[in-house]
């Protein structure tokens, strides 16, 4: 006989994922003491300390790294359970989903891989364009849901906001800037690499030179944010990129972050969809979107977007 709960385990899991009670707090639409509650239960429950506390933050021990993957395991079952519940057969037939550049590189291979090992029957037809491209398509009704940055919205189309995207300056280690903070009048002469207008990454470029009085005089135009980035590391352009693509270039010592006055402001990141034939692998899929990308540390809080 389970002497643990499923709540308890949401409990624990999206503090695990989320880093921190109030935010599986929130996302669990509870308080922050009845989430703190649930963990404890189940720890006293399991026998187990689950997180290290600090007064700064938690950690998980090597005991809950292990619950963690459980934890992980039941729930979806519990979820395909439910589908069964509702007298829903599995899922099967064609998703067509959408994302950005920028979240697709970051996390959707992991995304598609635990979404087929879950629902092997379900086909994925996947779509990487710009948000303002995507949010059309949904409202079209091409795409049954896309994850991206900015975008219309519609009477018959749902945003459920993700997270917020930290975007960055950054240029090559060679680029030989001083230390310190960066204003427009240091960048607006050098070459800058970036989405053709309208997008939200051009929009960044374009609005934060603004700030200074200045605007664009050497434009590089590219879809791409890889070559973006290896045009970057090679000295050959400047850039502003989301800091979750950056992070492993950082770390390795190629790429440098230009610490920007005035700072950049943070895009807000929807998952967009409409009521489709699809809705339930509409849901499955931002089930697992959600653990993801918390995984991936993509997203920041939606707090940190500016008022």
């Amino acid at each position: 006989m389970l002497r643990f709960t499923l709540r308890q385990l949401e409990a624990f899991y999206w503090t695990a994922k989320l880093g921190t009670a109030h935010a599986a707090a929130d996302h669990l639409s509870l308080t922050q003491p009845a989430v703190s509650t649930r963990i404890r239960e189940l720890e006293g429950t399991l026998g187990l300390a689950l997180f290290r506390r600090s007064q700064q933050r938690i950690e998980l021990t090597a005991e809950g790294i292990n619950a963690l993957a459980y934890a992980e395991r039941v729930l979806g079952a519990g979820q395909d359970l439910e589908l069964l519940g509702r007298g829903a057969s599995p899922l099967r037939g064609v998703l067509r989903l959408g994302a950005d550049e920028s979240s697709a590189t970051v996390g959707m291979a992991e995304t598609l891989t635990r979404l087929k090992a879950r629902h092997p029957d379900l086909r994925i037809e996947l779509t990487v364009d710009v948000g303002k491209v995507l949010s059309e398509k949904v409202e079209k009704r091409e795409l049954d849901v896309a994850l991206h940055s900015g975008g219309t919205t519609s009477a018959h189309v749902t945003r459920k906001p993700m997270g917020a995207i930290r975007f960055c300056w950054v240029a090559g280690q060679t680029s030989g800037f001083p230390a310190g903070r960066v204003q427009p009048a240091m960048l607006a002469d050098l070459p800058i690499v970036t989405h053709k207008a309208p997008t939200t990454l051009h929009s960044l470029v374009d609005d934060w030179l603004r700030t200074g009085g200045h605007a664009f005089r050497t434009f590089h135009s590219c879809n791409s944010l890889a070559l973006m980035l290896d045009l970057v590391r090679h000295g050959h352009a400047i850039a502003v990129l989301p800091y979750a693509l950056l992070r492993p270039y950082v770390e390795s010592g190629e790429v440098r972050i230009l610490e920007a006055d005035p700072p950049l402001p943070m895009a807000q990141c929807f998952i967009s969809y409409t009521d489709t034939a699809q809705a339930a692998g509409v849901q499955a899929f931002i089930e697992v979107a959600q653990a993801v990308y918390a995984d991936k540390q993509f997203f920041s809080p939606i707090e940190s977007l500016p008022d």
